[in-house]
């Protein structure tokens, strides 16, 4: 009996212990102990414990559903979760977390802009989502200054880093957020990036132009440098590059085909009429498209196509590039 009695005991206290250090390493548990991303959740009006447990466990923000019902239930908080869009930090605790959950909704507003989105489309953008207007936006890019010493002095076109932002509705101005784009934009370049730019012969504005045109031209990553070095071959030997996207641009589109007419507008865009580079970026492009600029890859390409499901198809020689069409282009 007593041994019993002494085993019951053993089991207890191990249970005691395993329980408060399951207790304990789901209160100091964070997502990612050394991030600064956000992470947003939307709390209807209603929605019970269980269910924000639900939400925070599958956004990797709390361990322990238990744990962090237990917690409210110890606080006497159970009842003081407030709805609405609540902001919280990938390297918050568990009680950092409820104390979000209970001061309630932020000010802060997610702002994601798209790749290859132009100047134009962010203004409105930001405009749909009543931050700004479009016109006053496009104007701030055009009028406002930056100390930035490596955008052009005339326009932003291609330097506004296409990201998630989180701005503060409070303190909003088209000038901080054009601001925070240039820097991302410098800083999603490392060191490497920097150094070959530098030795580049090549000058940074003719690169972002051309990983512009990149952006738009070829939707897959991993052939974006295959892309480039056909456009700068093309380039170099002072042909012309014949990029659709640059049309589009003229036309102030972003999208669509082009007919006979549109292919004749005469603009420093179309790339089907004129030699060389168009005069500004016709997109703010990502840093995968800027690295396929800054580093191209040698082939013996000179054209390419895509077909009606976006894949690409190159050829060495203009018959080549005429048979791709007759067998890839319906």
């Amino acid at each position: 009996m007593k041994k019993f009695l002494y085993l019951l005991v053993i089991i207890a206290i191990a249970f005691i212990f395993f329980g408060y250090q399951y207790y304990s390493n789901a209160i100091s548990y964070a997502r990612n102990p050394e991030g600064d991303a956000r992470v947003v959740i939307m709390i209807e009006s209603g929605e019970t414990a269980d269910g924000v447990a639900e939400m925070l466990l599958e956004k990797e923000m709390i361990k322990s559903g238990y744990v962090f019902k237990l917690y409210l239930k110890q606080k006497g908080l159970g009842s003081d979760i407030k709805a609405g869009r609540v902001v919280l930090m990938e390297n918050y605790t568990l009680p950092e977390v409820i104390d979000a959950l209970v001061e309630g909704g932020t000010s802060e507003l997610p702002v994601t802009l798209l790749e290859g989105w132009t100047v134009a489309q962010i203004g409105e953008y930001l405009e749909d989502a009543n931050l700004t207007t479009a016109k006053e936006f496009i104007e701030c890019t055009e009028t406002c200054e930056f100390d930035f010493d490596f955008i052009p002095d005339d326009y932003l076109e291609g330097y506004l880093y296409p990201d998630t932002y989180f701005v503060s509705l409070d303190s909003f101005s088209n000038e901080r957020l054009i601001s925070r784009l240039i820097n991302t934009f410098e800083n999603r370049l490392d060191d490497d990036d920097w150094s070959a730019i530098n030795e580049s012969d090549k000058d940074f504005e003719d690169i972002v132009i051309m990983a512009s045109i990149i952006e738009k031209e070829e939707r897959s990553p991993s052939e974006r440098s295959t892309v480039a070095g056909i456009l700068w071959n093309r380039f170099d030997a002072n042909m012309g590059l014949g990029a659709d996207a640059t049309v589009l641009y003229a036309l102030g589109r972003t999208k669509g085909g082009l007919s006979y007419e549109d292919l004749q507008i005469d603009s420093p865009y179309n790339t089907r009429k004129y030699r060389g580079l168009p005069p500004t970026p016709i997109c703010n492009p990502s840093i995968s498209s800027i690295r396929a600029a800054l580093y191209p890859k040698s082939t013996d390409y000179w054209y390419y196509l895509h077909d009606s499901d976006g894949g690409v198809h190159y050829a060495e020689t203009l018959d080549g590039h005429n048979v791709n069409k007759a067998k890839y282009i319906k």
